[in-house]
């Protein structure tokens, strides 16, 4: 559950990976009034009361209340002791900050908010010349605190409850009329900047850091809510005063008043303190899908004031309203919830294997948790106990729980929840995050009652769910001095050379053996894709490979599917603009037989007509949501205009004509003309003997067809003539901008990485930044924008695209135009350079971390005619990129006028755009 585990860990410490945006000086709001002291009641100047404009009360007796400018409030009674705890939680933390991420803007501005209030991130706390700016705190003799998180930034006051309504004043100035100025922000800017140097230093924080990284990737929950260094050292004043408006509305926050208090006085004080907060734009927060973890990811780093290892292991499991969450967090209690859990006892207690063991279910509201496993042990000791732990989860799923562990676990969940009852500060924040998290006060309430419902049979199906000792995150922090052997040698995955060799047939096989993970993946890949289609066979390539997975040689699609699950893998078939492709990943004991059933999917596939059958409506609704989906319908439209009677400017779902129409014939037909072994690699890396491999595969893929695929590369793009502009009138609500340019095939690496640099210093590389971002997004023009590299076997494009309004659109475009022309002839720094290559290594390295997507990596770098071994190239050819390279490709591809397509529900906008920009 979300107030266990990880949770108060989160608070303070979570980390990321995903490259950070430029920094940008925003549209200063203008500065807040100065703080003063609330007229209690009002007067012929002040504002009238906030209107109630929804109230009930929930069964514990808590009050919930929307006032008519969105501010909910949250009041419970609670007579044990004559104290209150007033808060204020909102809805703005590290993962919410937009175009500031990583800049720990939602941290700072707590700084800067709670005057007088100690923060919870951070040694040292604020500097005191903060707390000389307000002694407001200490007039009312309580205890104020602030924190940010993930998701929240939360302030509080606790006091004797004579103190309720000074306290309900003083929280309501920090919300509604925060005065920062720029001498207060100079201060806590330099606090928190040395805070995040302090936090070097602890070996917990740094753990949970690297351990973010490794397990959320690119998602903004890997972002450190303090941010990073550079970024946040260039904050600037007016960025915190854009941010603050920006996020600071009534509409996002939540109000809460626990403790010995009249409801209704509470609550009309807090009318008459809110008067004049008025409702502000609700910001776009929407976050995106975690991604999944699909292999073992491994992480070992050192640090300096550590003297023994320090580890975590997570498994992906589930966001809070899910099924299986009370089961979960049972299951966590009997691992390690006392010294008689099983981790504790056997790991702790009998082996000695371990000084800590603790494990935590982390369920939050906005995606994918984990259960996690943390302990601390000797250097000589970590790889037994990693492999102890695992046997433990092992025999859990297998055998199950006691009824003594069953009845225990449930009896120590009441017992946390009984206890968390006892402080007003306690409650304040169950009600509150509950309230926030589910819409439900009394969720945490509720939970409890049902822990006492969840059956051993329960928990050991969730161990048996989501323990895959093939998909989890192992982060490793260990001691510097011994991180030559602990981190680097002893646990060093054994890495064999590559190797090549040819099959008579032609098909060329690419073997990387390697004992880091105990997985083998496979991907057979063969030049044609959608270059082996025209408009009448639109849509043949994706309907066939997917249909090679429905029935092959004496196999079934059932008896495919029923292998790959029982070997803990999957097989994929797809067509793409250049290639397709079969992909394969399985448990290591089980590589053999996958490369079998792989070989006969790929040579023999039977095409089953009730499978076809099964598959045609699947594939219409394909292609239907590709025209659905705003940015798809326009990528669709440009490229069919831009590649005019080329083969990339067909979509790869095909048509509806042809896919509605396509037959078995048809299909057999086209695999026996397409798949051929003499352009086709196969590239095999995991866990497997290499000989062995060899011998197999020969046998295995003896019978693909030889010879090339027959495909002609078509010429390079002649953009529209005429007007470099069309637009396509839709009726969806939003409108999107593509601009493309003539691109380069992907073996010309001359034009091709100093050309990605440039991308990078325009956009960004695979996240959005640069100057398209900073001044699009910095004028909130566009919801997306984004550019890109996209070359091919056959000379691709240069894409550049936006979501925007479509009042706005003829303005996106200018700007898109803009900038284009500015980098045709933009000679960047070598500093600039040395920043955007970083940032392409590091998505690379990312893109690369699991044994499907290096054998995908290997396998297209071998067939382009690269080498299988070229991703460990490409630093070296980076490194050696100059301003000029940069210039000459920028001139190259970027000095023609750009095409672009707009698809609008307001055509009209555009009316005369060309004779005007003539």
């Amino acid at each position: 559950m979300k107030l266990h585990g990880f949770a108060p860990l989160l608070a303070g410490l979570l980390v990321a990976l995903s490259a950070v945006p430029a920094l940008y000086a925003q549209d200063a709001a203008p500065p807040p009034a100065p703080e003063a002291a609330p007229a209690p009641a009002a007067t012929a100047e002040a504002p009238p009361p906030l209107e109630i404009a929804d109230k009930t009360v929930a069964p514990d007796g808590t009050v919930v209340a929307t006032l008519e400018n969105g501010l909910t409030v949250l009041i419970k009674p609670v007579r044990t002791v004559p104290v209150v705890n007033v808060r204020c939680y909102v809805r703005t933390g590290g993962m919410y900050e937009g175009p500031w991420l990583g800049t720990g803007i939602s941290h700072l501005t707590e700084h800067l908010v709670a005057k007088g209030a100690v923060h919870d991130m951070g040694p040292g706390g604020t500097a005191p010349a903060a707390a000389q700016t307000t002694g407001r705190v200490k007039q009312i003799g309580g205890q104020s605190n602030a924190f940010t998180s993930l998701a929240v930034t939360c302030y509080y006051i606790s006091a004797a409850s004579g103190k309720t309504m000074d306290c309900v004043d003083l929280i309501a100035d920090w919300m509604a009329r925060a005065s920062i100025t720029r001498e207060d922000f100079e201060r806590e800017h330099g606090v928190v900047q040395r805070e995040l140097e302090l936090g070097k230093d602890s070996p917990e924080r740094q753990l949970w850091y690297a351990h973010a990284r490794n397990l959320f990737g690119d998602h903004p929950a890997a972002v450190p809510v303090i941010g990073y260094a550079a970024p946040l050292r260039e904050l600037a004043y007016e960025d915190i005063l854009a941010y603050h408006a920006r996020m600071y509305i009534p509409q996002r926050m939540v109000f809460t008043v626990v403790g010995d208090v009249d409801v209704e006085k509470v609550l009309e004080r807090t009318r008459q303190v809110f008067a004049g907060f008025e409702r502000g734009r609700v910001p776009e927060t929407q976050l995106p899908e975690v991604g999944p973890v699909t292999s073992v990811r491994r992480v070992i780093t050192p640090h300096k004031e550590l003297t023994e290892v320090m580890q975590e292991m997570s498994f992906q499991t589930i966001p809070l309203l899910h099924e299986d969450l009370y089961a979960l967090d049972v299951l966590s209690f009997i691992l390690s919830q006392g010294q008689a859990s099983r981790l504790v006892q056997t790991l702790e207690r009998e082996k000695k294997l371990v000084t800590a063991i603790d494990s935590s279910s982390w369920t939050p509201e906005w995606g994918r948790g984990a259960f996690s496993v943390s302990f601390r042990t000797g250097p000589d000791l970590v790889d037994p106990a990693e492999a102890a732990v695992l046997a433990e989860l092992r025999r859990l799923a297998e055998q199950g729980v006691t009824a003594d562990e069953l009845a225990r676990a449930k009896r120590q969940k009441m017992a946390m929840f009984v206890s968390e009852q006892q402080s007003v500060e306690s409650i304040a924040a169950s009600i509150a995050t509950d309230y926030m998290a589910t819409g439900d006060v009394g969720f945490s309430r509720n939970y409890t009652d049902r822990i006492q419902d969840v059956t051993a049979q329960q928990v050991q199906a969730v161990a048996r769910k989501y323990f895959d000792p093939s998909r989890m995150a192992v982060t490793r922090l260990v001691p510097a001095a011994t991180f030559s052997v602990a981190g680097a040698d002893a646990h060093a995955a054994t890495q064999g050379e590559i190797q090549t060799f040819t099959l008579p047939n032609g098909l060329r096989v690419v073997l990387q053996p390697t004992d880091a993970v105990d997985l083998v993946s496979m991907v057979l890949a063969t030049k044609g894709g959608i270059l082996c289609e025209d408009a009448q066979t639109n849509g043949l390539g994706t309907l066939m490979a997917t249909m090679t997975t429905k029935g092959a040689a004496d196999r079934s699609a059932q008896d495919i599917a029923a292998f790959f699950d029982e070997a803990g893998g999957f097989l994929r078939a797809d067509c793409g603009n250049n290639t397709f492709y079969w992909q394969t990943k399985v448990l290591s004991d089980r590589w053999q037989e996958s490369v079998r059933v792989l070989a006969d999917v790929a040579i023999r596939p039977t095409f089953p007509a009730a499978e076809l059958d099964i598959l045609r409506p699947k594939a219409l609704q394909a292609i239907e949501r590709r025209n659905q989906d705003l940015l798809g319908q326009a990528f669709t439209v440009a490229k069919d205009k831009f590649f005019s009677g080329s083969a990339y400017g067909l979509p790869a779902t095909g048509s509806t004509e042809v896919v509605q129409g396509a037959t078995v014939e048809q299909l057999t037909a086209h695999h026996a003309r397409c798949v051929r072994a003499g352009s086709s690699v196969l590239a095999v890396i995991g866990n497997f003997d290499p000989a062995e491999a060899k011998a197999l595969i020969e046998q295995a893929f003896a019978g693909l067809s030889g010879g090339e695929t027959p495909i002609t590369l078509p010429d390079a793009p002649t953009p529209p003539q005429g007007d470099p502009l069309a637009v396509l009138e839709t009726q969806k609500t939003g409108s999107a901008v593509v601009a493309m340019l003539p691109g380069m095939t992907v073996t010309n690496l001359e034009d091709r990485f100093p050309l990605n640099v440039l991308d990078t210093i325009i956009s960004g590389y695979q996240l959005p930044g640069g100057w398209l971002h900073q001044e699009l997004r910095g004028k909130q023009l566009v919801y997306v924008v984004h550019a890109f590299n996209w070359p091919g076997l056959a000379p691709g494009a240069f894409m550049t695209y936006a979501a925007t309004q479509p009042q706005k659109a003829p303005e996106v475009v200018e700007i898109i135009r803009k900038n284009l022309r500015r980098a045709a002839t933009y000679t960047p720094t070598q500093e600039e350079i040395d920043l955007a290559v970083n940032s392409i290594l590091t998505a690379e390295l990312l893109g690369d971390q699991n044994l499907p997507a290096l054998a995908m990596t290997s396998a297209l770098d071998e067939l382009y005619g690269l080498g299988a071994d070229f991703r460990m190239k490409t630093e070296e050819l980076y490194r050696k990129i100059t301003p000029a390279d940069v210039r000459r490709v920028a001139e190259k591809y970027l000095g023609v006028e750009p095409f672009f397509l707009v698809t609008t529900p307001q055509p009209a906008a555009f009316e005369g755009e060309q004779a005007e920009r003539e």
